[in-house]
């Protein structure tokens, strides 16, 4: 049984709590800032669980493509997705995908590399499809937000998900990216400044908070948001050639001769 199968049904009923809307109000906003989703663009969504981000795609005019190993997530998803037919959703590992290299304009995955066995070969897997000028956006749970600390605690009594999970710090999953994305730019930022224990005050100005938080507090956000952009391949630019002739005139004891040699300058 994969990871997330026990948890499928009832996976998604957080976010419609007030807190959860609100995170995942503010989790959303960031990444497809960072994503930056255009219309008719091919996506990959690695790990798309129930289906969340590929939707949230999919109502941007993109042909999205998700993948998860959990059959009950694709159930939960193909479920929320069924009316979109821009989507299609198949069981996939991130770490080997069936797809043939450079396919796609935009690959996320998102709160996924946490839970693989591998997460270097997931981010080279994943980089393998992205087409040049194309970018890989991932997201990511900070091990220095005290969400993190609220998630190891209850990943003590081993009933959570999260007993399973590894956390990055913004400078940890930088080096995953740097070391296994090549000819790549990267950007970065984070999300969700007020801690998980916060009342229904800090709930309504969540997004205020954020606003005025992320520039000094920008690396203990809840979620790392990293944009991977494969640089385009550079069209060699055509230099004209010009030729020159110059006259050399050869003499011989019977008769004189003129030559014309054209040279490459």
């Amino acid at each position: 049984m994969a990871l997330f199968d026990r948890v499928a049904e009832d996976y998604d009923a957080w976010y419609e709590t007030p807190l959860g809307r609100k995170v995942d109000q503010l989790e959303m906003c960031l990444f497809m800032r960072l994503a930056a989703p255009k219309p008719g663009e091919r996506a990959l969504d690695g790990g798309c669980g129930t289906g969340r981000l590929s939707l949230a795609l999919a109502e941007k005019g993109l042909v999205v493509t998700g993948v998860d190993l959990s059959p009950r997530m694709l159930e939960v998803a193909r479920n929320r997705t069924r009316s979109h037919a821009n989507i299609t959703l198949m069981q996939a590992d991130v770490e080997n995908l069936p797809f043939p290299s450079l396919s796609f304009d935009l690959v996320t995955a998102f709160t996924v590399l946490e839970f693989t066995g591998n997460p270097e070969a997931a981010v080279r897997e994943l980089w393998r499809l992205v087409k040049p000028g194309g970018r890989l956006v991932v997201g990511v749970l900070n091990s220095w937000s005290p969400w993190a600390w609220q998630r190891r605690r209850r990943a003590g009594t081993g009933e959570s998900v999260f007993a399973h999970a590894q956390f990055f710090s913004p400078w940890s999953m930088k080096a995953v990216l740097t070391a296994n994305t090549s000819q790549s730019r990267l950007v970065w930022s984070t999300c969700v400044f007020f801690p998980p224990w916060t009342g229904s005050l800090s709930i309504n100005m969540a997004a205020t908070l954020d606003r005025i938080a992320r520039p000094f507090l920008k690396p203990f956000g809840a979620l790392i948001v990293m944009r991977a952009e494969r640089l385009p391949v550079v069209q060699p630019i055509p230099v004209p050639v010009t030729f020159r002739s110059r006259t050399i005139t050869e003499i011989s004891p019977r008769e004189s001769r003129v030559t014309q040699v054209k040279e490459v300058r």
